[in-house]
């Protein structure tokens, strides 16, 4: 029975001290200097952000990897990978750069919703998700065939 105690609390013991090995490594959202952002995020924000005027830049670190979370003094949000490619463009209150939109989904949005403006667009591995003023979020494939509309 002793030997079972001792068992019991080295085993409650290692998943204690892992447990806290683990929340150790994620740093959830630390400020950062925009200075300390990829050179690749910088470079985006200048080219196509310019005029904004950054609130404040967030570093996120976690079991899967690290991400950056730019914030402008207007309320759009930018997002981007480690490497700096950004993920997520939320500008609220006004259009995404039309630069930044594929030509495709650019054209399916001007025909089918003609007077909305795409103010959110996200890009990952599943395909892009994009919400249009309205609230109305249309989710295109790799191939920017349209597979969902979500109101």
């Amino acid at each position: 029975m002793k030997k079972f105690f001792v068992i019991a609390a080295s085993l409650i013991f290692t998943v204690t001290a892992a447990s806290a090995a683990v929340f150790t490594l994620c740093d959830d959202d630390r400020p950062i200097k925009y200075e300390e952002l990829p050179a690749e995020s910088k470079s985006f924000i200048d080219e196509y952000f310019s005029k904004e005027k950054v609130s404040h830049v967030t570093i996120d670190r976690d079991l899967i990897g690290t991400e950056y979370k730019v914030v402008f003094m207007s309320g759009t949000k930018l997002e981007f990978v480690g490497s700096g490619e950004w993920k997520e463009i939320d500008c609220r209150y006004t259009a995404v750069p039309e630069a930044l939109i594929p030509s495709a989904i650019v054209g399916y949005v001007n025909e089918y919703y003609p007077e909305s403006k795409i103010v959110e667009l996200k890009h990952d591995y599943r395909g892009w998700e994009v919400k249009l003023t309205g609230g109305l979020e249309l989710t295109f494939n790799d191939n920017f065939k349209l597979v969902d509309i979500d109101d």
